[in-house]
C-alpha cells in the first residue's frame, strides 16, 4: 500500500461521519484503512510488537474520544499525529523507567519554574509561526518531493522503504531529500526563521 500525501490526504469524511455518529464501525474502518500504517510508524519508534499493538489500540481509543468534538481537516494526519505522540510518550516512559522512573524530590524553590512564564508564551507563538511556515514550504514542493520528505521525516520511513513505496531508486530518494533540505534552508532564511 503506497503512502499517500499526508498533507493533502484522501477524503476520509466517511470515517469522520462514523465517529461523529458514534458508530463502532468507525474503529474497524480506521483499522482496515490505516492500521498497518499506524503499526509500522509505532514499530519504528518502539521496536516491540506488543507495545506497538497496545499503542495503536490506544490511538484508536483516543480518536474515538476526540471525534466529536474535534473535526479534523485531514483525518489521516490527525490519526498519525495522535499515534506518533502516543508512541513517543511510551518511549519516554520506557527511558524514564531505565533511569529509575524519573521520580525525584522537587525543592519548593523550584516550583515557580514549573508554571508558565512569558518565555513559554513566546515559544508557543514561535512554534505556531514555524508550523505555518513549514506548511507553506511543503505545499510549495512538487508532490513527489513533498511525499518523500513527509515519509522520511514524519512517518520515519527508511530510504529503502520510500524507494520501494514510490518505485524509484534509493539514490533518487536521497537526492530528493537533499534538494528538499536545501530548499527548506533557503526558504527559512528568506522567512527570517533560520
Amino acid at each position: 500500500m503506497p503512502i499517500t500525501d499526508a498533507v493533502g490526504a484522501a477524503d476520509d469524511s466517511d470515517l469522520i461521519r462514523l465517529f461523529e455518529s458514534r458508530d463502532e464501525q468507525a474503529i474497524a474502518e480506521t483499522q482496515a484503512r490505516y492500521g498497518s500504517l499506524c503499526s509500522r510508524l509505532v514499530n519504528r519508534i518502539l521496536h516491540n510488537s506488543e507495545d506497538t499493538e497496545e499503542c495503536v489500540s490506544d490511538a484508536m481509543l483516543q480518536i474515538w474520544n476526540a471525534i466529536p468534538p474535534a473535526k479534523p481537516k485531514s483525518f489521516r494526519a490527525f490519526l498519525i499525529t495522535i499515534t506518533k505522540r502516543i508512541a513517543m510518550n511510551r518511549q519516554e516512559q520506557k527511558q524514564a523507567a531505565k533511569r529509575g522512573g524519573g521520580e525525584t524530590d522537587i525543592p519548593l524553590e523550584a516550583l515557580p519554574d514549573a508554571f508558565a512564564s512569558p518565555e513559554d508564551t513566546a515559544l508557543a507563538a514561535e512554534q505556531r509561526i514555524m508550523k505555518a511556515a513549514l506548511r507553506r514550504f511543503l505545499y510549495s514542493l512538487p508532490k513527489e518531493s513533498r511525499l518523500i520528505l513527509i515519509d522520511h521525516y514524519w512517518l520515519m520511513c527508511s530510504v529503502s522503504e520510500i524507494a520501494a513505496e514510490h518505485g524509484i531508486s534509493k539514490s533518487a530518494v536521497k537526492m530528493s531529500l537533499l534538494r528538499s533540505r536545501k530548499k527548506l534552508e533557503e526558504f527559512l532564511r528568506k522567512e527570517g526563521l533560520a
